[in-house]
């Protein structure tokens, strides 16, 4: 099958910078309240970034399996990028959280470095920590649970050679309607049932939309996206609900089609920086839980605590510092990776030809 489009759009590339912000501000809130100021509000916003990222990677997805072949061969080489995407900078990171843990565990303070957790967290299984959360020691890396258990069923469909979007889509409805008739008890059950997989199914049914040529127009996307982002923020615009499954809100889907309609013409040179941007949003998102809280303590040490203060300085840094990572560390971490383990999914390079 021959896709239509390329897997990379400039403005979901955005649209991801995007939601690594403002789920890196929630996070920057929430440090200064722990660790500075109980008295500063947490703004929970940033936890709308984490479903977008679902209906991006829906998205994403749909074209990745429109581009191979669904058979072994195919499906061999769609887990092969995303194994060799997710998990490098993953492990490294899940190694200095980990080495923190147990040399200085008074930094540390919502994981216990249990020898089982360690382990779980670098094959990314489910398990309950001590505060009852279903969270790896990297604590963000709770969302690739969720991502990895699409990218597996997803890889089974195309073993099986069937659409790959439509076994997903009922394997991960069946899953969540399951967990109405038995209500998980394990960590995977959970993980496996949660609405949150609905969005990788909404991201899919807008990636089919657009490479049809479905995709919405201009005139409709603006307000698709500036409804949506109302429905994120909390407001129900024209009485609109926008929370329909539980605490899936339709403004996240909303975003991400809105996005698809506008394509940034106009400044080239700053739709290239914001693009550079996406590029780094998984170093933004792996490396600001380290980062962030040590650049609260030490601002705070120096007696510049304030809030507003902090939270510009942390955001800045952590963007900056994360560009870095991506072009000095998880880029050429990657491609080495994928050199090394050619040799353990494929025979000849020829295989990676798609």
């Amino acid at each position: 099958m021959e896709a239509t489009y390329s897997l990379r759009n400039d403005s979901l590339q955005i649209l991801r910078f995007v939601a690594a912000a403002i789920v890196l501000l929630t996070h920057l809130t929430f440090y200064i309240h722990e660790r500075v100021d109980p008295g500063v509000a947490v703004w929970h916003g940033g936890e709308y970034g984490v479903q977008i990222f679902f209906v991006i990677s829906g998205f994403v997805m749909y074209l990745s399996g429109a581009k191979l072949s669904w058979n072994t061969q195919g499906a061999k080489l769609f887990l092969f990028r995303r194994v060799t995407r997710i998990f490098p900078l993953y492990w490294l990171v899940t190694t200095v959280k980990v080495a923190v843990a147990l040399s200085v565990p008074a930094v540390v303070l919502h994981n216990a470095p249990e020898p089982m957790r360690i382990l779980a967290s670098y094959v990314l299984f489910p398990m309950f920590n001590p505060e009852g959360e279903i969270r790896p020691m990297h604590g963000v890396g709770w969302t690739l649970l969720h991502e990895m258990m699409f990218y597996y069923i997803f890889t089974i469909g195309m073993m099986l050679r069937v659409s790959p979007f439509i076994f997903s889509t009922v394997v991960i409805v069946s899953m969540y309607a399951l967990g109405f008739v038995w209500p998980p008890q394990a960590a995977w059950a959970f993980v496996c049932t949660s609405e949150l997989n609905l969005l990788f199914v909404a991201g899919m049914v807008l990636s089919a939309l657009y490479q049809a040529h479905r995709a919405p127009p201009l005139a409709v996307g603006v307000p698709l996206l500036l409804i949506g982002g109302a429905g994120l923020l909390g407001w129900e615009p024209f009485g609109i609900p926008f929370t329909l499954v539980r605490e899936h809100n339709v403004g996240a889907v909303m975003v991400a089609a809105g996005a698809l309609s506008w394509q940034m013409t106009a400044w080239p040179g700053l739709r290239r920086r914001l693009v550079a941007l996406g590029d780094s949003s998984y170093s933004l998102y792996l490396l600001h839980p380290i980062l962030a809280p040590g650049i609260c303590l030490v601002l705070a040490k120096l007696h510049a605590s304030s809030p507003p203060l902090i939270l510009i300085i942390g955001f800045t840094a952590c963007v900056i510092a994360a560009k870095l990572l991506y072009r000095l560390i998880e880029n050429p971490l990657n491609n080495w990776v994928k050199g090394q383990l050619e040799k353990v999914f494929f025979r000849s390079k020829s295989a990676l030809i798609a």
